[in-house]
């Protein structure tokens, strides 16, 4: 489990980068625009770049922190074992099955997207679209070792 925490440490502390880079990035932009009348098209590709793997990231980050969104409806009235089990059940037969999914259908796409190395869809924009597009094999495959995590660890776990 250490090596988990120290993971999505690194990948929260993308994630705060990458929040910054757009705010940042789009306030440039606006400004620009707006007061110079000029812009550029390369922080554009930046801002959507950043945008885009940080929505996939956070996915994760999320997720880790259990903070995603939930319909918990009667969540608050049931035990903490109800709900452990209503954990255990969602991780095995929804996070699981849905990110092993993404998974395995990201794959060619990013693969693809490596072999000709893709860059932005503008003509001038900015290359390294196929890193961005790496974000969705990363988030599935954080979350896929997460609720193995969390499988593994509830199994291993004592009654009490």
């Amino acid at each position: 489990m250490f090596l988990i925490r120290v993971v999505f440490s690194g990948v929260r502390r993308i994630c705060m980068l990458l929040a910054v880079i757009v705010f940042l990035g789009q306030l440039s932009m606006v400004l620009m625009r707006y007061l110079l009348g000029f812009g550029f098209l390369e922080i554009q590709d930046a801002v959507n770049y950043a945008f885009a793997s940080l929505v996939a990231l956070s996915v994760a980050v999320s997720f880790e922190a259990d903070k995603h969104v939930r319909v918990d409806v009667v969540r608050q009235r049931l035990t903490e074992t109800a709900n452990r089990r209503i954990d255990f059940l969602g991780d095995l037969a929804l996070a699981l099955p849905v990110f092993v999914i993404m998974l395995w259908m990201a794959y060619p796409l990013v693969r693809s997207s490596w072999a000709i190395f893709e860059g932005s869809p503008e003509t001038g924009g900015l290359p390294g679209l196929f890193l961005v597009k790496t974000c969705l094999l990363i988030l599935p495959a954080l979350v896929v070792w997460l609720t193995l995590a969390r499988l593994i660890g509830i199994f291993r776990r004592k009654p009490s």
